[in-house]
């Protein structure tokens, strides 16, 4: 039986579903803090049903799936230290999350398939989705990493069977539900950098038929860079909430009502200054970041001037109401939701303690999303559908000031605002049919329209001296772009033994075009770029053998894409080079991507993910950052040096590898030791904005080894674990970027000691 690649809320029961139709027996875990646990029989299983992990060898769900995809359960979560969005990357093949150069939002890329967003205006091309809720501005993500039953990675175009068209995939965050026991549970994380996380849990019944769950987090401290005089930047200054209430209506039908709100007030990401035009002095040390604020700049943008450092000022919060209804033919769906982001951004964009070259953000975006869905639900049937719609609407209003006030013949304030106003309707329809007892034909199709506008576009150029406006602002007017695409999908997957599957599948996927809005000043600047198609090719197979002792599951893929959105360079004197979208009219990706598990014996785990990618510009000319900014150093001069990049390589980290070898043992009789050590190893990468480039623009190759003690007593609920967190303490790069003439990156975490202490009741 074919499966969607996450067709939340039911892929878990689907998952259940297709392994019964392969003659597979599941042993469901008892997970104490899980909704599963306390699921009465007889009740609809769409999200609610025991989290399933399609890479876990105790389970087999997921394995007759046609699709690549990456689940990271609770647990394996707790084991690998992922704190952060950033961490996730060093368990998933083909998978690189980044910070936005100088801001908290993050760029998501699968396969070779993102879009550096640094403007916070524009579609993912890997969509990120809270409990199937879409995220489209991606700083909206922060502060959800706690309380999570899974995390689901799949790669490829998405859309066809739920949520937003995408071209690189998605990540899917799934949260834990109410449960019909009492559960509750604490956590109290300290480590090293004075890195202290707090995270606890409450669930339980509020009558026999409803039930909630409240669950938060706090995290302060664990910032690891600093500046020449010894002052610390970096800590964590953030708080969360999430609720939930579940109402079960009857037998068939259940309405869940949740809520969350996140408050961050951290130092993000300043860089480490590697290279400048200025004669800045340039350190060795990686951790070592400096900053600058000019008192007038802070005075007529309104923040405090006495706090220099870069910093956000952020409030996220959302609500979404999901109805779920069983009939004998089928399965009524629906989720809506509304997301806001107030967000308010300092960063220092030179990283230095030069006072210009910095940048405030304020934002204000909200997102309405409306999805309906009807799907079959019979897994003895040979033919299976599903359908529905997704409507999303976002009002955006941005409002950057930009000080560039070290370029001669620039207004040394300049202020850019808009409003950006965006919506989305996509209808799907996916097919399948078995016509054969172990062959199934699978077949997709969707339609989505994407209209969005650049409103009152403004810029604003102000004297620092006395806060006036210079001239008169200059009102560009409105921009607008309008997208309407067909994407679909066929393939057959084969059943060669009952623990034996293969598959393959062709894809046409698209995203829609958008805008650059950054610090506008010629007209040209707004035209908005061309949506991007890609066509991929991809096959696998799914093994688990040996009584289930070995999972080995691997899959190829090939993309063939037209008009690649990336993170390019446009020259606006005399501002000098500056971030700006721009197409690549012809590029191709290939790679391929495997994952295995292996309990050797009783009680040890074995795991093992690898991930290879290699892209390829074959069609694309563009402005040479490099040479430009190299030109104007020597010459004083903005003059556009532009470059053909036919055949270029696109310097995508090539291996990705991550692995991990886990034993557990009982102690004293009622107690259990665990003892893990795992690794991650990421491949030498170049920034979309740098093509071709090597050198400093090239970020070298690293190798992380993590470890972890947890000693645990299952019968009174409690465990302390010491962990280590980059043994070896490598240096390393997390993502890079540039101001002009200044070029830095941003440094991954060294070496982390900590310890963790649990109870759960």
């Amino acid at each position: 039986m074919f499966l969607p690649r996450r067709a939340r809320p039911s892929i878990r029961s689907q998952a259940i579903m297709t392994s019964v139709l392969a003659g597979i027996s599941l042993p469901l875990p008892a997970l104490a803090d899980t909704a599963a646990q306390a699921r009465a029989p007889g009740k609809p299983a769409p999200a609610e049903t025991v989290s399933v992990s399609a890479r876990r060898g105790a389970n087999g769900a997921g394995q007759h799936n046609a699709h690549s995809e990456t689940v990271i359960s609770r647990q394996e979560l707790t084991n690998r230290n992922i704190r952060v969005m950033t961490d996730i990357q060093r368990v998933a093949p083909n998978l690189t999350i980044q910070p936005s150069f100088g801001s908290g939002a993050l760029n998501f890329t699968l396969r070779g398939v993102g879009l550096m967003d640094f403007t916070q205006n524009n579609t993912p091309s890997t969509m990120p989705y809270l409990d199937g809720v879409a995220l489209p501005v991606s700083i909206m993500t922060t502060g959800m990493m706690f309380d999570l039953d899974d995390i689901s990675i799949a790669a490829g175009p998405s859309g066809y069977t739920h949520g937003q068209a995408t071209t690189g995939g998605e990540i899917d965050f799934h949260t834990a539900d109410p449960t019909r026991q009492f559960h509750a549970g604490i956590t109290e994380d300290i480590a090293s950098y004075g890195r202290n996380r707090v995270e606890g849990y409450i669930s339980g019944p509020l009558s026999r038929s409803v039930s909630f769950r409240i669950a938060g987090q706090s995290m302060t401290g664990g910032g690891y860079q600093h500046n020449a005089a010894g002052q610390g930047f970096g800590n964590a200054n953030l708080g969360a909430l999430r609720a939930k209430l579940k109402w079960d209506i009857d037998d068939t039908s259940n309405l869940i009502v949740g809520g969350h709100w996140t408050t961050d007030q951290s130092e993000y990401a300043s860089g480490h200054n590697l290279y400048n035009s200025y004669h800045v002095p340039v350190t060795q040390d990686l951790y070592e970041t400096e900053w600058g604020l000019d008192p007038r700049f802070a005075k007529i943008i309104g923040i405090d001037g006495n706090n220099t450092k870069p910093r956000e000022d952020n409030i996220f919060w959302g609500a979404n109401v999901r109805y779920t209804k069983n009939f004998s033919w089928g399965r009524l769906s629906t989720i809506s939701a509304y997301e806001m982001a107030d967000e308010h951004e300092l960063t220092n964009q030179t990283d230095s303690v030069l006072s210009y070259g910095n940048m405030f953000r304020n934002n204000q975006t909200n997102v309405f999303s409306q999805e309906v869905k009807l799907e079959s639900i019979d897994p003895g049937a040979r033919f299976h559908w599903e359908t529905g719609m997704y409507y999303s609407r976002s009002r955006m209003a941005q409002n950057f000031w930009y000080d560039s006030s070290d370029r001669p013949g620039t207004t040394p304030l300049n202020q850019t605002r808009y409003r950006q106003n965006q919506q989305n309707f996509n209808q799907y329809v996916q097919l399948s049919y078995r016509i054969l007892p172990r062959l199934r034909l699978i077949g997709a199709i969707l339609h989505e329209s994407d209209d969005r506008q650049m409103l009152n576009v403004t810029s604003t150029n102000y004297n620092l001296d006395t806060g006036g406006i210079v001239g008169k602002p200059t009102d560009f007017g409105n921009s607008g772009a309008l997208s309407n695409e067909f994407g679909g999908r066929v393939g057959a997957q084969y059943q060669f033994t009952r623990n034996i599957m293969g598959y393959v599948m062709f894809s046409r996927g698209f995203k829609p075009g958008g805008f650059s809005a950054n610090i506008t000043q010629q007209a040209a600047q707004l035209r908005p770029f061309k949506p991007e198609q890609i066509l991929t090719y991809e096959g696998g197979f799914k093994t688990m053998l040996f009584d289930r002792r070995l999972r080995l599951n691997a899959a190829g893929f090939y993309y063939d894409y037209r008009d690649q959105q990336l993170l390019g360079t446009v020259l606006v004197p005399p501002y000098g080079v500056l971030g700006g979208y721009v197409n690549a009219p012809r590029s191709y990706i290939y790679g391929a991507e495997f994952d295995a598990e292996a309990h050797p014996f009783h009680g040890m785990v074995l795991t093992q993910n690898f991930g290879y990618q290699n892209g390829v510009y074959s069609q694309f000319q563009s402005l040479n950052r490099s040479a430009t900014t190299a030109n104007f150093a020597a010459t004083g001069v903005w003059q556009a040096i532009n470059t053909n990049y036919d055949n270029v390589n696109m310097g995508l980290a090539n291996l990705t590898l991550s692995g991990a070898a886990a034993y557990t043992w009982t102690v004293f009789h009622d107690y259990r030791m665990t003892f893990d050590v795992d690794y991650s190893y990421r491949g030498r990468q170049t920034q979309p904005q740098y093509i071709g480039q090597t050198g400093i623009y090239r970020s070298p190759a690293y190798f992380l080894v993590n470890s972890f003690l947890t000693f645990a007593a299952p019968r009174q609920h409690w465990s302390v674990t010491v962990y280590g967190q980059n043994l070896a303490d490598r240096r390393y790069w997390l993502s890079a970027g540039t101001q002009a003439t200044f070029y830095g990156v941003i440094p991954g975490m060294p070496r982390f000691v900590g310890a963790r202490i649990n109870y759960t009741y």
